[in-house]
């Protein structure tokens, strides 16, 4: 153990270069199959539209019990620890989905945007 060197300030540099060299690598590759997820899903709707309508019913009846569970009403019985708990419980579900649903919507602003500002260069 003596004989490591000590740690620089370029060391650390590089360090954070890495890390975010490695991040980018990460954001493109979630966008990359993002839209390789949705090219196959559009080919699905075409050869099983029944089906995913039904897959389409089903999120929805799981949504909708979802967004009742967070946001119901009081029981009555007046409890402030349910109370101060469920926005604590939206939170954690909120910072679950975000993760998954944003690399969706960032790829839909871009097409948007890119659509947008296309037209109006013509």
């Amino acid at each position: 153990m003596k004989n490591r060197r000590p740690i620089t300030e370029d060391d650390v540099l590089l360090t954070e270069l890495l890390i975010a060299r490695s991040y980018g690598n990460l954001k493109t590759s979630m966008v990359r199959t993002s839209f390789a997820a949705l090219g196959s899903v559009g080919g699905t709707v075409k050869k099983h539209p029944y089906a995913t309508a039904g897959a389409a019913v089903g999120a929805g009846i799981l949504l909708f019990g979802l967004f009742s569970l967070m946001f119901r009403g009081g029981s009555g019985r007046g409890h402030d620890r349910e109370q101060s708990s469920r926005p604590d419980m939206t939170s954690a579900i909120f910072s679950l989905l975000m993760p998954v649903v944003t690399p969706y919507i960032t790829a839909y602003l871009e097409k948007f945007l890119g659509r947008t500002f296309s037209k109006n260069r013509t």
